[in-house]
C-alpha cells in the first residue's frame, strides 16, 4: 500500500491572508541601534552620547544587510550617535542621504552619563520602584513622558505626512490617508523611541514604560505595515517584532 504524501501547500485562506500582506500600501521598519559604548577606553563614567561598540558596528552592519535586502525608500534617524552610526551602513547600502530627525532622541534623563555602571544601575533600580503614576514624570530630573511620548509622535506624524500619510480622528479611532504609491520608510531610533511609535501608529493608550511593553533588542528590528480599512483610509499592523535573525546569523546576539 502506497503512502500518501501529505498536502502541505496553503489553503485558500493562508494564500488570501498572504496576498493581503503583499499588497500593503506602505511599511515602517523601526530599527533599535546597536551596542552602545557608554565607557570607552576603559573609563570610569560614562559618556553624554555614546557611539556603538565594535560589536555594536557589527550588528549595524548585519541589520543594514537584512534591510537592504528589500525595498527602502526613506531612513530618518535619531541624532544621537549610536542611532546615526546604526543608520550609516544602510544608507551605504541603499544610497539614502538619512534625515536627522530631532524629535526621534531618546526620553531625555539628566545627569547619568556621570556616573559609574553601578551607581547607573541603582538609578534605574530605584527610579522603577517608585508609585506607577510618578512613572509619567519620566526619570528623575529628565523629561517627562507626556513630553517624550508627544514628541515622538509628532515627529512621526510628520514623517508621515511628507510622504502622504496624514492621521485624522474619527469617533477617537485614528486613521491615515492612503500614501500616493507604495513605500517603506526606515526609522532608526531607541528602544524606548521605537516603543513609543509603536504605541502611536498601533493607536494604543499610551503607559510611561512603554520600553517594556514593546521591548527590542539591540540592532533588532520591527515592522509595520499601513492596511486599507474600507474606505476609511489606512492603519498600521504589526507584522514582525524584535526581528533577531540577521544577528543570530552571525552570532551578535
Amino acid at each position: 500500500m502506497t503512502r500518501r504524501t501529505p498536502d502541505l501547500a496553503p489553503g485558500p485562506q493562508a494564500r488570501r491572508e498572504a496576498r493581503a500582506r503583499e499588497e500593503a500600501l506602505a511599511h515602517v521598519i523601526l530599527l533599535r541601534h546597536g551596542e552602545p559604548d557608554w565607557y570607552p577606553a576603559g573609563l570610569d563614567t560614562g559618556v553624554d552620547d555614546a557611539g556603538l561598540t565594535e560589536r555594536g558596528r557589527a550588528q549595524a552592519d548585519a541589520a543594514a544587510q537584512a534591510i537592504a535586502a528589500g525595498r527602502v525608500d526613506a531612513i530618518y534617524a535619531s541624532p544621537l550617535r549610536r542611532a546615526q552610526e546604526t543608520a550609516a551602513p544602510l544608507a551605504r547600502l541603499v544610497g539614502i542621504e538619512p534625515v536627522t530627525t530631532a524629535g526621534l532622541a531618546e526620553i531625555g534623563i539628566e545627569g547619568v552619563a556621570s556616573l559609574s555602571q553601578r551607581d547607573v544601575d541603582r538609578y534605574f533600580i530605584e527610579a522603577m520602584r517608585r508609585p506607577l503614576t510618578e512613572h509619567w514624570n519620566g526619570w528623575p530630573k529628565g523629561e517627562s513622558f507626556h513630553d517624550f511620548h508627544s514628541r515622538v509622535s509628532n515627529a512621526m506624524g510628520e514623517i508621515l505626512s511628507r510622504h502622504g500619510m496624514t492621521a485624522s480622528r474619527e469617533h477617537d479611532f485614528t486613521v491615515f490617508e492612503p500614501p500616493p504609491r507604495p513605500q517603506t520608510l526606515v526609522i532608526v531610533a531607541h528602544g524606548g523611541t521605537n516603543a513609543v511609535l509603536l504605541t502611536h501608529l498601533l493607536d494604543i493608550r499610551p503607559v510611561p514604560w512603554e520600553w517594556i511593553r514593546f521591548e527590542s533588542e539591540l540592532a533588532a528590528y520591527s515592522i509595520v505595515q499601513a492596511r486599507p480599512l474600507g474606505v476609511r483610509g489606512c492603519i498600521w499592523s504589526l507584522v514582525d517584532f524584535n526581528e533577531v535573525d540577521h544577528l543570530r546569523a552571525n552570532e551578535l546576539r
